[in-house]
């Protein structure tokens, strides 16, 4: 089989081809601000990678999605199923699936290898009495990046169940939003949802002067941040490694990850692999209800930026085996 997969993200979409291992090839980088919608990027992709005729294809799309359609959030880019495939060459739109960015996360965790993840946080040792399996076997990725978002796995079937959702315009829960108010005031009324504050736009609103509402981008933040000045930039940087805490705990009690948290996404990877994990790491073990449960729970980071197309080549490979 040839197939293609495709990781259209709120800043840049990645593509790559799919052989017969399985595995995505290399990828190629694109940044949607230099095209006017996918199907430009898609003819730019064809021109440049000159693909053989493909067998066919999962585009994962950081937005909702139906069997159809799905529209990128941050751009409102419309992508049609049946239109995209005809620009692939397939045949049948069937062979085309499209799916949610954070279901192709979801998908992918069964197949990432060691140079994908680092551990944040092992699971407790195994007890000769209870043995080492966790109490279930769901695991949950958590994507932070130009938006939020998350999908819920259970590792018993075969393939696994992904369950997609659209939690970054759910509401923040009481105990993140009280956290905000307590260090911003008033302002924390503009945190209202998920993606408000735990994105890369997020982050930046959090630390802008109220003046003049300017604030840098997230990756300047964190790459500025440092823990031994206490400015500004600590403080936001700090406080949203603090909220992220409480966000792992409340995703625990929702979801029962036992198998695994994952976090994914550029400003997970940018806040946890500094030094504000340390925070992360202490605010989350702050006493509360079901300290044991949430203890229990491995945490995970994944570092790899195009793991959704390892994700989305497992779909492509069910795709070829259902033909």
């Amino acid at each position: 089989m040839t197939g293609l997969v495709a990781d259209v993200g709120g800043t840049n979409t990645r593509l790559a081809l799919v052989g017969g291992d399985g595995r995505p090839g290399p990828a190629r980088y694109y940044r949607n601000d230099d095209f006017p919608g996918f199907g430009a990027l898609l003819a730019a992709w064809r021109d440049d990678a000159a693909p053989p005729p493909l067998t066919g294809a999962c585009i994962a799309v950081a937005g909702p999605v139906t069997t159809r359609r799905a529209r990128l959030t941050n751009r409102g880019w419309l992508i049609d199923r049946a239109a995209v495939a005809a620009a692939l060459g397939l045949q049948e739109p069937g062979r085309l699936r499209l799916i949610n960015d954070l279901a192709a996360l979801g998908h992918a965790l069964a197949a990432l290898d060691a140079a994908q993840v680092e551990e944040l946080r092992p699971g407790p040792s195994p007890s000769p009495s209870l043995g080492a399996s966790p109490a279930n076997d769901q695991m949950l990725v958590a994507g932070l990046g130009t938006g939020f978002n998350i999908s819920l796995v259970q590792l018993g079937m075969v393939p696994p169940v992904v369950i997609e959702a659209e939690l970054g315009h759910a509401s923040l829960p009481s105990s993140i939003s009280a956290i905000l108010t307590a260090a911003i005031g008033a302002r924390a009324a503009g945190f209202e949802t998920y993606e408000a504050l735990f994105s890369g736009p997020g982050l930046a609103r959090l630390c802008a002067c109220p003046e003049d509402g300017a604030g840098a981008d997230a990756a300047a933040l964190i790459s500025a941040y440092d823990p031994a000045r206490r400015d500004r930039t600590a403080h936001c940087v700090e406080l949203t490694a603090r909220s992220m805490a409480v966000l792992a705990r409340e995703l625990v009690f929702l979801y029962q990850p036992h198998a695994g948290l994952h976090f994914a996404g550029s400003v997970a990877r940018g806040l946890l692999g500094s030094p504000a994990r340390a925070v992360f790491l202490e605010a989350l073990r702050a006493p509360g209800p079901f300290g044991d449960q949430i203890a229990g729970v491995p945490l995970r980071l994944i570092t790899d930026d195009a793991a959704g197309l390892t994700g989305a080549a497992q779909v492509v490979r069910a795709l070829a085996r259902d033909q």
